[in-house]
This record gives C-alpha cells, structure tokens and sequence, in this order.
C-alpha cells in the first residue's frame, strides 16, 4: 500500500494501448446510458445512423488478436516462455488480467471493469455494477455475480504464485440481493489442492452485509492447454 492507503501498482498492467482502454472506458459508458435512459424515436435514428457509421469505420482497421494481448501479459507470458510460473507482485498490487476480460479487462467495451488487488494470499475484487448489468430491478444479475466470483478465484494464483487454473466447477450461495450503484467487494482464496485439482473458496459483500458466498475447483493448465500460444523455441 502507499502512504496514503491506496493500492500499489497495477503490477504488470502497462503496456495496454492507452487510447483503445479510453474508447472501450466510453463505449460502457454508452451501454448503460442506453439501458437506462429513454431516447426520442427521431433522435434513435440519428445515433443508430452515427453509431453504424462508426462500426464501418472500425470494422476497416486490422483485426486484434486476443491470443497476442493475452500472451503478453507478464504471467502468462512468462509461464509460455519458461514453463514455469512468477512470483506474485507486492502485496497491496492490484493483479493482471485478461485485458480482454468480460469482468475486468480494460479493453472490453461490455466489460464489467472489475479491478483486483493482493491480500496475502487472498484476491481481492472491487466493483460498482451499473445498469447493464441489472437482472431484477435494482438488483445484479445472478450470473454476473458468478462472473466475477469465477475471475476473482482466477486472481487467486496470481496472489500467491501458484499455477494458474481453468475452472472445473463453480457453485455459487445466494444470501442476499445484491445492489447496483454501489462498490462491492469479493474475496477468493485457495483451500487446498488435490493432483491438478485447486479448491477455492469465496465469498462477496456489499453495504448491507454478505450477500453471496462461492466454492470452485480449478484444475491446473499446462502450455499445451493454452491455444494460440506462441510455439516453444
């Protein structure tokens, strides 16, 4: 942590483009505008027309890969290049992701922007959900909330140094709703291991209190489980 509190790092989150993080950051911010406000038929016409226009525009640029950004991260990249896995960052760091992440990657435009830090050898989750991903009114959407129970428990690892997992099995207690609007906060750490089995456990609390709990069973990855990796040298 630094003087004042706030979380070091982000450890090993450089590198991202940063005018492609600043549009996908104003596509979400569209999505929930649009999920949330009402917009004359006139004017609906005229965005769709804007927003079409635009989607061409992109749709002419080279395509990214998802596999190169992925593997450029400093984790995977140095389990692909030497088979084994890194240290964990300082505790405090806020912990590297998938950019492309649908939970908390900074390039997605649908994403949930989900941010992750290190707590000894516990993942840290925090995130304020806005209209977009609403199930019943005010409420989150159950399967969102297991989104992020599922990538907080993938933090896990890059927490303590262990080997990174696929999930195998999730199950996921609902306690209480869970509100829009406000920072919510979930937990995940590893309970123990069997073979290439990884048992996780989690659990997510909001204003109000604990509102979901979670396990999971991981199962280790190994290079060869990863497509689209670079070929070993």
């Amino acid at each position: 942590m630094t003087d004042d509190g706030e979380p070091v790092g982000p450890a090993g989150m450089e590198g991202l483009p940063p005018h492609e993080v600043e549009l996908s950051r104003a596509v979400r911010r569209l999505g929930h505008l649009l999920v949330s406000r009402r917009i004359d038929p006139d004017r609906a016409a005229e965005l769709t027309a804007l927003i079409d226009r635009l989607g061409d525009e992109i749709e002419r640029g080279p395509v990214a890969s998802k596999a190169d950004r992925l593997f450029a991260r400093n984790r995977i990249a140095h389990f692909v290049d030497t088979g084994s896995w890194p240290p964990p960052p300082p505790d405090g760091s806020r912990l590297e992701f998938d950019p492309g992440s649908l939970v908390g990657g900074d390039l997605n435009p649908f994403g949930m922007e989900a941010r992750y830090y290190r707590d000894g050898d516990r993942a840290v989750g925090r995130v304020t959900l806005g209209p977009c991903f609403e199930g019943p009114p005010d409420r989150v959407h159950g399967g969102v909330i297991c989104a992020i129970f599922d990538e907080v428990m993938g933090c896990v690892f890059r927490a303590t140094g262990a080997p990174s997992g696929f999930t195998g099995e999730l199950c996921v207690r609902f306690d209480a709703p869970a509100p829009l609007g406000v920072e919510l906060e979930f937990r995940a750490w590893l309970e123990g291991t069997q073979g290439r089995r990884q048992f996780l456990a989690g659990e997510a609390d909001g204003p109000d209190g604990r509102f979901a709990a979670a396990t999971a069973t991981f199962v280790e990855m190994k290079r060869e489980h990863l497509p689209g990796a670079p070929a070993a040298e």
